[in-house]
């Protein structure tokens, strides 16, 4: 088994995590980014148009959630977590 990635999250993206229900937090910081860490590629979706290069993590229901990161070398960035809702859009300001 390879060795995991390592993962760091962005400013931005350690206040949207502040931010969550604290159940919420629990489960990405034990279940969700660990597993990011494992194989990014084979967890998450890539994405086109303004946020090509980056990948989306998804989990849950009602609300759904994303998490979207990217991947240089051995390094994973998280940029953004919350709600499916506009959260693509949000992406898209912070990466400008």
């Amino acid at each position: 088994m390879p060795d995991p990635y390592c993962l760091e999250l962005s400013p931005a993206a350690l206040r949207d995590l502040k931010r969550l229900p604290l159940d919420v937090k629990e489960k990405i910081v034990l279940d969700h980014l660990p597993a990011i860490a494992r194989d990014p590629f084979l967890t998450s979706k890539p994405l086109i148009g303004g946020l090509r290069g980056e990948r989306s993590y998804n989990f849950g229901r009602k609300p759904e959630y994303r998490i979207i990161f990217y991947v240089e070398g051995d390094l994973v960035t998280v940029t953004i977590i919350g709600t499916r809702e506009n959260i693509y859009k949000r992406a898209k300001r912070r990466r400008q």
